[in-house]
């Protein structure tokens, strides 16, 4: 009797402990942050009002800094085509847009693009803003991955449009197995669809991954691979040196090293001219 006591006492115990754990709520579940790249998207998507009269571009660039929280780099090529990004020639009254399309608006009267790498949201011509995308460096370290997901992931971490096509089914799922360290995403994006068996083609600034004879009938119409963009190359500390220039320095204006004396020129001598000698008179 007792023993059967003490069980019932026992089972009366768990059954009104049973309600009280069951109504405890669970631990919520950590919410995920977005990444970098996700959260400038929202940041650019985000709806508002872009007025500015007689204000310069960098004032129209500041202003999307602070309210994007990303950085905004202006290409510095476009000062070769004269835009001074100091003077006061943007006018524009926008209600109820969103953050990007008012920064395109104020873009298109200078014929300049805008779009997210990796560094932040990128100024430059059109052509400038698809090297910047295209030839970002990226490594990739993929151990039987499934192509189509590491393709994607590369598109959500750069901000450049690299698209799978979409019929390839169970093509664009076949593991990959590529590590590459510091490279431009365009070469790794070629790379990776080689050893998936596939192909990437160029259309403007878009990287299409078809089948090999898909991406042959597109390549007549497609664009070729991007060329790194021409930089100003500095060499310090260097005895006439040469800055200011081009690729190696072409066209560019020579400097002494400090210290160092230029050669001056010596002027040419005058050359003397033969004398004939007199003609006797008969």
């Amino acid at each position: 009797m007792r023993v059967t006591l003490r069980r019932l006492l026992a089972a009366a115990v768990l059954v009104s402990a049973a309600p009280a754990s069951a109504a405890a709520p669970a631990p919520a579940a950590p919410a995920k942050a977005d990444n970098p790249m996700a959260a400038a998207r929202k940041a650019l998507d985000e709806v508002g009002d872009m007025s500015y009269q007689a204000r310069t571009l960098n004032d129209v660039i500041e202003d999307v800094k602070a309210k994007a929280k990303v950085p905004v780099i202006l290409d510095n090529q476009v000062m070769n085509f004269g835009l001074d990004p100091n003077q006061p020639t943007v006018n524009l009254n926008l209600k109820g847009v969103k953050l990007r399309d008012g920064l395109k608006a104020a873009l298109a009267p200078y014929n300049l693009r805008c779009g997210l790498t990796q560094d932040g949201l990128f100024i430059s011509t059109e052509d400038g803003l698809i090297t910047r995308q295209l030839r970002q460096r990226v490594s990739i370290d993929c151990d039987g991955t499934e192509f189509a997901a590491a393709a994607k992931q590369l598109a959500a971490d750069t901000g450049a449009n690299v698209v799978v096509d979409p019929r390839l089914g169970e093509k664009g799922k076949k593991a990959v197995t590529l590590k590459l360290d510091d490279v431009p995403l365009e070469s790794a994006v070629r790379l990776l669809a080689e050893v998936a068996d596939l192909r990437a083609v160029r259309m403007a600034n878009i990287l299409f991954v078809t089948t090999a004879d898909r991406a042959d009938k597109l390549r007549p119409d497609a664009d070729g691979p991007t060329t790194p963009a021409p930089v100003n190359p500095v060499f310090p500390n260097v005895p006439g040196g040469v800055i200011g220039g081009g690729f190696g320095g072409f066209g560019g204006v020579v400097v002494p090293a400090p210290g160092v004396v230029p050669p001056q020129a010596v002027p040419d001598l005058p050359v003397e001219k033969p004398v004939a000698p007199p003609v006797e008179k008969k």
